[in-house]
């Protein structure tokens, strides 16, 4: 029952809201994330009616192009902002994340609907969302905030992990010396010591050979 306090900034009044997006999550009142996790999971809704259209039961894209798409485009969007919001879980959070993930793990299938979560999810290969979120959020965590406090992660180090490769790479085929490799073709089928003879799949003949000086 006590008003809550009136706040202006430069003579506009500043209203007070239950949630707020910013960077793309929706950080909640209570801080506990569902805010986020009911926005996202309506976005996943309605990508998997969309998916529905272009693949049926028995019809349209195969099994491995709906799963394919399904950890390139549902599951990374899910997985944004996880650092932030999921790197323990609720009990709560992790029924929300399991109802978003089933329909898209019946539709992969096309199991029936009484299947279980957890037979969908060992057929298919495809972890727990809230596992595979959590994930990320901890190596994003560790690998690119350089956070060593995280809960319940004793051994792994920020200085454990691997550092990605810094500066410019040049393949080797761009740089090939005159001795290295030869694409003109062999003059005889005469095996030799010296070089070792490739022949290409399909020629039709025994002449085009591409000589390997060894």
């Amino acid at each position: 029952m006590v008003r809550c306090p009136k706040i202006t900034w430069n003579g506009y009044k500043i209203n007070r809201v239950n949630s707020f997006k910013y960077l793309g999550i929706h950080v909640d009142i209570r801080l506990n994330w569902l805010e986020h996790i009911n926005k996202q999971g309506e976005k996943a809704i309605k990508m998997q009616q969309n998916l529905k259209r272009i693949a049926g039961g028995n019809w349209g894209i195969s099994q491995i192009h709906r799963r394919t798409l399904y950890k390139t485009v549902i599951e990374r969007m899910l997985v944004h902002g996880s650092s932030a919001w999921c790197l323990n879980p609720t009990f709560n959070m992790k029924r929300k994340l399991s109802s978003i993930q089933r329909p898209f793990l019946l539709h992969i299938l096309g199991a029936y609907r009484t299947t279980p979560t957890a037979a969908l999810q060992t057929i298919l290969g495809i972890p727990h969302l809230h596992m595979q979120l959590q994930f990320e959020a901890r190596f994003t965590s560790i690998y690119r905030l350089r956070i060593s406090l995280l809960p319940n992660i004793t051994d792994i180090q920020p200085q454990d992990l691997e550092m990605k490769s810094t500066g410019c790479s040049v393949h080797p085929s761009e740089h090939l010396e005159p001795n290295q490799i030869s694409l003109e073709d062999g003059e005889t089928n005469i095996p030799r010591k010296d070089i070792i003879n490739i022949f290409t799949d399909g020629s039709k003949t025994e002449q085009l050979e591409l000589p390997y000086v060894s």
